[in-house]
């Protein structure tokens, strides 16, 4: 898969590479880039969309534990060893992928791609890049329209109002375009914008539109309840043989919450160990 991923390149010429920032100190639901969704690690679903959409030169996951860089190569993904500095609860997504272009430097577009959106699939990836292209786009957003009514409260007075419509002239469902919302599942960046701001988003910025479910992205144990059956449903299904040899990297929930504050991974169901982390 990987060989040919290689040879991938736009219809202009472009060398597209795919970056997945997954670090190892997650706090809300610990080690969740590895933890099991529906039976696979949470980084392998995102991973394997992006392999099988042929558009990606290289697909790279950016982290600093080592269980996360043994299953990401598991799941046929290169691995970058990002700095410190990086990794941190406070350290910004951007400051990611400033470290990952100095020590990757050879792409034109730059795809960061969020491991708590798994259900992107391969069509995602490549219908976005057409539209990127098409429009000759810096970069590109990704976005859900969703018929949401929103709300403001001031905080001095209590007083709430509508934001985005009027209630005397509430309006249908039918009558409405709703909301495009961002959804943080994955970003194209040009190498030069990028250079210049050190910013995914810029110049002439191109938004692809998702299905609404894919609206839910994994950041609270919620969250993870219901992916598991949007998952099942929606999520992009690799191979047979992907699927055996992503059940036993996934840590299962009570490893998860084992190895907090431990520097050695367990996989369930599988004999080899993963080095320390940090």
């Amino acid at each position: 898969r990987m060989s040919d991923a290689k040879r991938a390149r736009t219809d202009s010429g472009k060398r597209v590479v795919a970056l997945v920032p997954a670090r190892g100190g997650s706090v809300s639901i610990p080690l969740k880039n590895i933890r099991a969704l529906a039976g696979r690690p949470l980084i392998d679903w995102c991973v394997k969309a992006a392999l099988d959409s042929g558009i990606f030169a290289e697909v790279y996951v950016s982290t600093d534990h080592d269980g996360i860089a043994a299953v990401a190569e598991k799941s046929g993904a290169k691995v970058h060893r990002r700095a410190p500095e990086t990794a941190t609860s406070t350290a910004s997504t951007e400051s990611a992928m400033v470290d990952f272009a100095k020590a990757h430097p050879d792409f034109d577009v730059l795809c960061l791609i969020q491991a708590t959106s798994p259900l992107t699939t391969p069509d995602h990836f490549k219908e976005a890049l057409a539209l990127y292209e098409k429009a000759g786009g810096d970069s590109l957003v990704t976005a859900v329209r969703a018929h949401r009514f929103m709300w403001s409260v001031d905080p001095a007075t209590g007083v709430a109002k509508a934001k985005n419509y009027e209630p005397l002239k509430r309006p249908r469902r039918q009558d409405w375009d709703g909301e495009l919302i961002e959804n943080g599942a994955f970003y194209f960046t040009d190498r030069a914008l990028f250079d210049k701001t050190q910013c995914r988003l810029g110049g002439k910025m191109v938004l692809y539109e998702m299905p609404e479910h894919t609206l839910v992205e994994l950041d609270s144990p919620i969250d993870w309840q219901i992916m598991e059956s949007l998952v099942r449903e929606h999520g992009y299904p690799p191979s047979e043989k992907d699927l055996a040899l992503a059940r036993p990297m996934a840590l299962s929930d009570r490893t998860a919450r084992d190895i907090r504050g431990r520097a050695e991974l367990v996989f369930e169901s599988c004999a080899c160990r993963t080095g320390s982390g940090t």
